[in-house]
Formats: C-alpha cells, structure tokens, sequence
C-alpha cells in the first residue's frame, strides 16, 4: 500500500505541475519554481487528506485513498 501511494503522490506532483509551467513563464517566475509550487501544494493536500483519515481511527482504507486522490 505505502509504494501505491508513494507513486500516487509521485504522479500528482506532476499532474499539478505541468499545467503551471506555462502560467509561471507568463508571469515571470522560473519554470522550475512554478512546476515545483504547484506540485507540492497539490501533493501536500493528498497528505493533508490522507492524515486527516489515518488520525480518525489509524488505519487508512482504500477507499480513504481513493478519496485522497480525486481531482
């Protein structure tokens, strides 16, 4: 469970980062700066998400994950 979600985290990083690199390059911010903001905030409310579950009862489910994970 943990690589699944590992990879999971992986790809949302750059799922929410590719699409930001063309609006930073508008505003003139570093391609690698925008990329690098925009993943981290969207994997870090997966983990915001997934920790909220696991503090609840302490286990995480699949279908908290799943929950984790919807765009």
């Amino acid at each position: 469970m943990t690589a699944v979600v590992a990879k999971r985290l992986i790809a949302t990083f750059v799922a929410a980062g590719i699409p930001n690199v063309l609006a930073g390059a508008m505003v003139d911010v570093a391609v690698w700066q925008a990329a690098v903001m925009s993943g981290a905030i969207a994997v870090l409310g997966a983990v915001q998400t997934l920790a909220q579950a696991y503090k609840t009862d302490g286990k995480l489910t699949d279908s908290e994950i799943e929950e984790a994970f919807k765009g």
